[in-house]
């Protein structure tokens, strides 16, 4: 899979493309409940109502509809639930943070709507294929960038790298749980996983604590004197350590 997140060239149009349409419905549907490698075209093709040179005469194969499916889901997911917006970034940081924990939770565990995208994501995470890569780019990148900014700017400039990847990876974890744990989620906490309004205090309980800890975490590092944070080492650049011993070396032998 050299390419990902476009439709094959021999797509059509018409009554073609109702045809091409059911098939990547019904193939969203196959590869979220058994991923890539173990998702059956046979089953596809019987749930699209169509036949198996349907996939071939519109993707080209397995490999082609499992990209173009890629490519709907990544296009209906940003339509549906976009997690960034001019609209969105002139908001405070705080209903920004907000605003991505909803999008995400409700990608996860929002019903119907929920986006297969992310089961897809889950069965990649385990068993990779050479899609890994291209969904990374297309889908998680831009999602991971755009929560960095927010954690960076709730906070604030005295936070390092650091700071805000621990931030980040911290506040993030609390909703890709529901990624690989959703089924635990409902076995353990059976009355919260049916209540019509988790999504809700879900993103109530994520955007407070997550906030309220890195407010903490802002006050604590404004509070520091400028100069008490060591600073960051550095990988010495290649070569240095050979150049230094064999310095060492020398100094040693003019003494001797």
């Amino acid at each position: 899979m050299k390419r990902i997140f476009r439709v094959p060239p021999n797509g059509r149009a018409g009554e073609d493309g109702a045809t091409a349409q059911r098939l990547l419905d019904a193939a969203a549907h196959e590869f979220a409940l058994h991923g890539f490698q173990a998702g059956r075209i046979r089953d596809i093709v019987d749930a699209a109502g169509a036949n198996l040179a349907a996939v071939n005469y519109h993707f080209g194969g397995k490999e082609g509809l499992y990209q173009a499916t890629l490519a709907h889901l990544a296009r209906r997911a940003r339509d549906e639930w976009p997690f960034d917006s001019p609209e969105l970034r002139a908001m405070p940081p705080e209903d920004q943070l907000r605003a991505f924990v909803r999008v995400m939770l409700m990608r996860y565990l929002g019903g119907p709507k929920a986006s297969p995208l992310s089961r897809i994501l889950a069965h990649e995470l385990l068993d990779p294929t050479p899609a890994f890569g291209q969904i990374l780019k297309g889908v998680s990148q831009p999602q991971w960038a755009r929560l960095v900014q927010i954690v960076r700017d709730l906070l604030g400039p005295r936070a390092s790298e650091d700071d805000v990847s621990l931030a980040t990876l911290s506040t993030a974890s609390q909703w890709v749980f529901f990624l690989f744990g959703r089924r635990m989620f409902e076995a353990v906490f059976p009355a919260l996983a049916t209540d019509p309004d988790v999504v809700d205090r879900l993103v109530d309980h994520i955007a407070f604590s997550s906030i309220a800890a890195m407010r903490a975490t802002r006050e604590r590092l404004e509070a520091a004197p400028a100069t008490s944070r060591p600073p960051r080492r550095r990988a010495p650049a290649e070569g240095t350590e050979k150049r230094r011993g064999t310095a060492k070396g020398e100094a040693k032998d003019r003494r001797i």
